[in-house]
């Protein structure tokens, strides 16, 4: 049996890069897959990649910032698959009127940032929580005697009726200069996770986040193809302990942990998966990279062009 069998998901921005990674992850542990994205084109190749390695998998195309998406998709997981297991929030859509400090940022920018990186989640939350409670516990589910070490009193607190992942992000624990929507975006989603794990966790849903460092995507490997080189690209694998960046797979592997059952005492809590980045300290990694690029003169990277609109 697959871990998800019997189970169903919804992924937001499951079209490509991590959402996709997260998709193709859950629909081969079992679960049936509802990918939710405004690329039809690309949603559709990723329903078909799924259902070509034996999954199920559906797409809807939509953006999850609105409320009638945000209903809508719980409604079709509902319709298509019979219940409601897990909850994937990883959307979001940046552009160049999202850069710039609190002075440079028009509030219209603002607005829609916040709407996409955080109100989505409140919105997924809001309709996919009623129905994982009408849907119950993992069907394949069987809990063990309600005894063990400690005192426990009355009925056992009901467990595995459903997880939730944000995806948030190393810029929601580190900052960088002049991206204040994303930043704060993230932040706000780690903030919000843990509310949610304590609203929740009485209903036996769990709520986590997880924080990428570095991940190439398909899009962010044709940027770094487009703009930058080999001795660039060798510059970011050198700041991570693990000696390599990330890629969708790699979160896709800590969000099938976090939906499973074996993760059932685990809530509230961000997982960060960035092959180490964020624990160093960063003058070490600082003059390291100086002797690199005084060594490589002629690098380049994916930030050379529109320096600070790449996103982790």
């Amino acid at each position: 049996m697959g871990r998800f069998d019997d189970r169903s998901a919804i992924v937001t921005g499951g079209a490509l890069g991590i959402g996709a990674g997260c998709a193709r992850r859950l629909a081969a542990d079992g679960a049936s897959v509802l990918i939710v994205d405004i690329n039809e084109e690309a949603g559709t190749n990723t329903v078909r990649e799924i259902r070509a390695s034996g999954g199920n998998a559906e797409l809807m195309v939509g953006n999850v910032a609105e409320t009638a998406i945000a209903t809508g998709m719980v409604d079709n997981a509902m319709s298509r698959f019979g219940r409601l297991d897990l909850l994937i929030q990883n959307a979001y859509g940046g552009g160049a009127d999202n850069i710039g400090s609190a002075v440079e940022v028009k509030p219209a920018a603002w607005q829609s940032g916040m709407d996409l990186l955080v109100g989505t989640l409140y919105l997924g939350a809001k309709y996919a929580v009623p129905a994982m409670e009408e849907s119950g516990p993992d069907p394949n589910y069987i809990p063990a005697p309600w005894t063990g070490a400690g005192r426990r009193h009355g009925s056992p607190p009901t467990r595995n009726v459903g997880r939730i992942v944000n995806m948030a992000s190393v810029h929601g624990i580190l900052q960088a200069p002049r991206s204040l929507i994303y930043e704060a975006g993230k932040a706000a989603a780690i903030g919000l996770t843990r509310q949610m794990a304590i609203d929740f966790g009485p209903l036996g849903i769990t709520v986590n986040a997880v924080a990428p460092g570095h991940i190439v995507t398909e899009r962010g490997n044709a940027m770094w193809n487009e703009v930058g080189n080999d001795a660039g690209f060798r510059l970011f694998e050198l700041h991570y302990p693990v000696r390599r960046t990330g890629e969708p797979e790699d979160i896709a592997n800590a969000v099938g942990f976090l939906c499973s059952n074996e993760a059932s005492f685990i809530t509230g809590q961000v997982l960060t998966v960035d092959g180490g980045m964020t624990i160093q300290l960063q003058e070490n990694i600082v003059m390291d990279s100086k002797d690199y690029i005084v060594a490589n003169p002629d690098l380049r990277t994916h930030f050379d062009v529109g320096r600070g609109s790449s996103r982790f």
